[in-house]
C-alpha cells in the first residue's frame, strides 16, 4: 500500500493504525506499506522522522504529486497487489481550483490506476456545497463510489450508527441501500440487525423515561404555582 497523507502527520497516521491493533512494522520493513508525506512540509523544524515515509512532498503543484506517485507506486502483477490511498481530496480543494483537482484525478486514473493497474482509493468529506459538487463530478470519472454517513435519525438517541452505500461499482450490480457497519480489530463488519433493534428499543425507553420525568416536574411546578395564586 502507498498512503498519501494530506490531512495529518505520518506519526498520527501510524498511531491510528496501532489503535486498531494493526501493526505496520513488518509491512514497512518489507516495503509493503509506504507513506508519501504531503503534510510535514508545514512543520519546519518540528518535523519528525517517521518510519515508513519514503518521500516528503510539498503541495506547490499537482504535477509534482503525480510524479511522486508514479515513482513510488509499484505496478500490479500476479504477485503484487498495488493499492494507493489518497487521504484526502479535501486538502487539494483548499489549495487548488476544482478543475485543477479534477484534471489531477483524471491523470492519476490514467497513469496510476490504468497504467500501473493500481487500485486507487480517494477519500472526500462532503461537508460543504462546493465539495458536494466535486463529488457529483467524480461519480462520472471514477469506477466506484462508496458513501458513508452517520444515521441521522438515531443521533438524537445517542446512537452513532455508521452506514455505507455502494452507489456505483463498475462491472458489478449495486443496491442503493444504507448498510450499518462497525470497524473492529479484524476489519469492517455489518451490524447485527437484532442487536441494533434491541439497542434502539432500550434508548427509546430511556428517552420516554426522561420525558416522563420532565413532564412530572413541570406538572409539580404548575401545581405549586397555582397553589400560590
Amino acid at each position: 500500500m502507498t498512503y498519501v497523507n494530506l490531512d495529518d502527520s505520518p506519526d498520527a497516521l501510524i498511531e491510528l493504525f496501532m489503535n486498531f491493533g494493526w501493526g505496520l512494522d513488518k509491512f514497512i520493513d518489507y516495503g509493503k506499506f509506504k507513506i508519501i508525506d504531503c503534510f510535514s512540509f508545514r512543520l519546519g523544524k518540528l518535523k519528525k522522522a517517521v518510519k515508513g515515509v519514503v518521500r516528503e512532498q510539498r503541495l506547490d503543484d499537482l504535477n509534482s504529486v503525480l510524479y511522486a506517485l508514479h515513482e513510488e507506486v509499484p505496478p500490479a502483477s500476479d504477485d503484487v497487489v498495488s493499492l494507493v490511498v489518497i487521504d484526502s481530496i479535501n486538502e487539494l480543494m483548499f489549495r487548488f481550483e476544482m478543475m485543477q483537482v479534477l484534471e489531477f484525478i483524471k491523470s492519476m486514473r490514467a497513469t496510476i490506476s490504468k497504467g500501473k493497474g493500481a487500485t486507487v482509493v480517494m477519500i472526500l468529506h462532503t461537508n460543504t456545497t462546493v465539495l458536494e459538487e466535486l463529488a457529483a463530478h467524480l461519480e462520472y470519472l471514477v469506477d466506484g463510489v462508496i458513501a458513508t454517513r452517520i444515521e441521522p435519525n438515531l443521533i438524537e438517541l445517542g446512537i452513532p450508527l455508521k452506514q455505507l452505500m455502494a452507489k456505483k461499482m463498475r462491472g458489478l450490480p449495486t443496491n442503493p441501500l444504507w448498510v450499518p457497519y462497525a470497524i473492529i480489530d479484524d476489519g469492517v463488519h455489518a451490524v447485527d440487525p437484532a442487536k441494533l433493534a434491541a439497542l434502539v428499543r432500550e434508548r427509546l425507553k430511556e428517552a420516554e423515561a426522561y420525558r416522563a420525568a420532565i413532564m412530572g416536574e413541570e406538572v409539580k411546578r404548575e401545581s405549586k404555582d397555582q397553589g400560590k395564586q
